[in-house]
C-alpha cells in the first residue's frame, strides 16, 4: 500500500492525505466542516442554542488519534505520516492549525447575510442604548418578518397541563393564585417581559419547569396549569418554520438563546428577546413558545396579553417536589 507515495511531492502527498480527510469526515459525521480548539468556544457562544439542544454537535467531538484510528486514511498513511502533514491543516472557520481536537459540524440552515456583525452591532445596543434597537436595519427584519409569519398563525388550544413552579418554603401555605403572574409592582425584567409587566411564564414538562428554577436544593411546589381557550402562539419550535432560516438563525444564536442574565437588574441579553415579545404582541399573538436555555429537549412557553386572558388560567393542582425526585427523572431521561 505504500508504492503509490513513491516519487510524490510533500505537498501531493499532503492534498492526498486531506482528500481522504474529508471523505473520512463526510462518511463518520455527515459533515463538510469543523470547529478548532480555538474557535469552538466563540462557536458556542454565538450560538448557544445549538450547543444546547443539538446532541450531534456535543457528541462529534473528537480527537485526532481517534480520528485517525477510526478512518481509511489509516489505510494509506502512518501515524506518523498522518500526524506530521495534519501540522499542515488550517481550521476552515478561524484558519488556524488544527491540533488536538476538532468539533465536525454543518449549519443546518443557511445563515443570513450579514448575520455576525447584526448580532455584534445589536448586542452592542443593548448595552448602551437598548431604546434605539428598532432603528438597526435587523431589528426592523425581524419585526416585519413576525408580522408575515403572524398572517398565517390562527389561534390553537395548547398542551395541557403546562407546568409552572415556585421555589419550595416551608412554612408557606400555598393557594393557587401563587401559581399566576405576580402583582405588577413586584415583577422585575425578564426574558420576555419589561419590569412591572404582567406575563405568565410556563413549561411543557415537569423537568424542564424544575431546570428553569434552577434546580433549587430545597424542592419546588409544582403546580399543572391548562389554558381553557385558543391562543394565538409565535411558534418558533414549529415544524413549518424549519427552514426558515432567518427564524432559526434567530432562535439559535445569542440573540434569542444565550443563558447569561447579567446580575441583578443589568440583563442585557434580555433587550432582543423583550423586543421580540413587543413585536409579537403587536403582530397579534398571545404567546411564544420557545425553546429552553436550560433543557436541551424542553420547550417554553410564555403567555404575553396576560392581563387580557387572566381568566382563562386554570391551576389543575399543585404538589411539593424535591430534588431527589427530579434527579432520578433526569437519570432515567439520560438512560442510567
Amino acid at each position: 500500500m505504500t508504492e503509490w507515495k513513491d516519487g510524490l511531492t510533500r505537498v501531493e502527498l499532503y492534498d492526498a492525505m486531506m482528500e481522504l480527510f474529508y471523505r473520512d469526515l463526510e462518511s463518520w459525521f455527515n459533515a463538510g466542516t469543523f470547529y478548532c480548539d480555538s474557535c469552538v468556544d466563540d462557536f458556542i457562544e454565538q450560538w448557544p442554542g445549538i450547543y444546547n439542544r443539538d446532541l450531534d454537535f456535543q457528541r462529534n467531538f473528537i480527537s485526532l488519534d481517534i480520528f485517525y484510528s477510526g478512518g481509511r486514511i489509516q489505510d494509506y498513511f502512518t501515524k506518523e505520516e498522518f500526524f506530521d502533514l495534519s501540522g499542515y491543516i488550517r481550521c476552515p472557520n478561524c484558519g488556524d492549525s488544527l491540533s488536538g481536537h476538532m468539533w465536525p459540524y454543518d449549519l443546518n440552515f443557511d445563515v443570513p447575510d450579514n448575520f455576525d456583525s447584526n448580532v455584534h452591532e445589536i448586542a452592542t445596543l443593548a448595552e448602551k442604548t437598548p431604546f434605539l434597537l428598532m432603528l438597526h436595519p435587523f431589528a426592523k427584519e425581524v419585526y416585519t418578518e413576525i408580522e408575515v409569519i403572524s398572517k398565517s398563525i390562527e389561534p390553537s388550544l395548547l398542551p395541557n397541563p403546562l407546568y409552572r413552579a415556585r421555589v419550595y418554603e416551608n412554612e408557606h401555605d400555598y393557594t393557587s393564585k401563587d401559581f399566576l403572574a405576580a402583582p405588577n409592582k413586584y415583577i422585575v425584567e425578564g426574558r420576555y417581559n419589561h419590569a412591572g409587566k404582567q406575563v405568565l411564564y410556563l413549561a411543557e414538562d415537569d423537568l424542564t419547569c424544575y431546570l428553569e428554577m434552577r434546580k433549587p436544593s430545597m424542592g419546588i411546589m409544582l403546580a399543572k396549569i391548562e389554558i381553557i381557550n385558543p391562543l394565538k402562539v409565535l411558534d418558533l419550535m414549529a415544524e413549518d418554520l424549519e427552514d426558515n432560516h432567518f427564524v432559526q438563525a434567530m432562535q439559535l444564536s445569542s440573540l434569542m438563546s444565550s443563558p447569561v442574565e447579567g446580575e441583578g437588574w443589568y440583563k442585557p441579553h434580555y433587550v432582543f428577546t423583550r423586543f421580540v415579545a413587543d413585536a409579537a404582541l403587536s403582530a397579534g399573538f398571545d404567546a411564544i413558545r420557545y425553546p429552553s436555555v436550560r433543557s436541551n429537549t424542553g420547550n417554553n412557553i410564555v403567555v404575553l396579553n396576560y392581563e387580557k386572558l387572566e381568566g382563562q388560567f386554570h391551576v389543575i393542582d399543585f404538589n411539593y417536589v424535591t430534588e431527589a425526585d427530579f434527579l432520578t427523572k433526569q437519570k432515567k431521561q439520560r438512560g442510567f
